[in-house]
């Protein structure tokens, strides 16, 4: 009975280590690629349908992202009414604080309180700015950022 009991844990943990099923983007951060998972309002993700998307990863308690949240905003909607789809992914914070956060912006965002997706971008810093292809290859990344639109998308060759 031990050997059994044993035998479980061993294959649970090693389940754990080497992957089970994550709400947040896998390899390479293909955040447009991924079947749906977590918002504020339900259910946000899927296939990238515009030529290049734009990932925005920002978080509760980051001074530069609360100075920037009026020029993300504006990016968005200049993007999004050019084709371009856009994603905005609040997280490193508690769900509480990282909920409060995004549903402060004026459209649906993305949440990774837990910071898988901030994890598997490899960036030690926000805002961070991820300008990817259909296919979800990174073409474009920017960490930081100014509040000027324009220079914005000069910066990721948008």
């Amino acid at each position: 009975m031990n050997k059994i009991i044993a035998l479980i844990v061993v294959v649970m943990v090693a389940f754990l280590v080497l992957g089970g099923n994550s709400d947040m983007p896998h390899a390479n951060l293909e955040v447009h690629n991924q079947d749906e998972f977590s918002s504020v309002s339900g259910k946000l993700g899927g296939r990238c349908a515009s030529k290049k998307c734009l990932t925005v990863y920002v978080a509760p308690w980051c001074p530069a992202c609360k100075k920037l949240k009026p020029t993300i905003i504006s990016l968005k909607d200049e993007l999004e009414s050019e084709g371009m789809e856009v994603k905005i992914v609040v997280g490193q914070d508690s769900l509480a604080a990282t909920k409060k956060y995004a549903s402060s912006y004026p459209f649906p965002t993305l949440l990774d309180a837990e910071g898988k997706f901030f994890d598997k971008s490899q960036k030690t810093g926000v805002p961070f700015f991820l300008v990817s292809d259909n296919k979800g290859k990174i073409v474009n990344e920017l960490t930081g950022g100014t509040t000027d639109v324009r220079t914005m998308r000069n910066k990721l060759d948008l």
